[in-house]
């Protein structure tokens, strides 16, 4: 999951939570208004890029493009995008359909 930052348009109050993408954004933990936060993307040092609507939407895609790029050229990564239990499940899958058409 994404590290997000969000900040509160009415009390301006910055903070960091990891939720998914798809997840609505949070109350404001200092104010508890809700509905008035803006995501933030954090790129380190290099400073806060805010991206809203279709640019948004537009670098998700890309993000998850090139996740799906990386873990096709290397296998650990696949194992790390689906986890331990699943990849050993899938992997014990493929191996008896090898069996299987000898």
């Amino acid at each position: 999951m994404p590290t997000y930052e969000y900040q509160c348009e009415d009390c301006k109050h910055e903070w960091e939570d990891f939720l998914s993408m798809s997840a609505p954004n949070p109350d404001c933990p200092q104010c508890k208004v809700s509905g008035k936060t803006k995501k933030l993307i954090s790129l380190g040092s290099k400073g806060v890029v805010e991206l809203e609507g279709q640019e948004l939407v537009d670098k998700l895609k890309s993000d998850a493009q090139k996740m799906k790029r990386e873990a096709a050229k290397d296998e650990k990564v696949y194992a790390n995008l689906l986890g331990e239990d699943r990849y050993q499940s899938l992997q014990t899958k493929m191996d008896q359909q090898k069996r299987e058409r000898r």
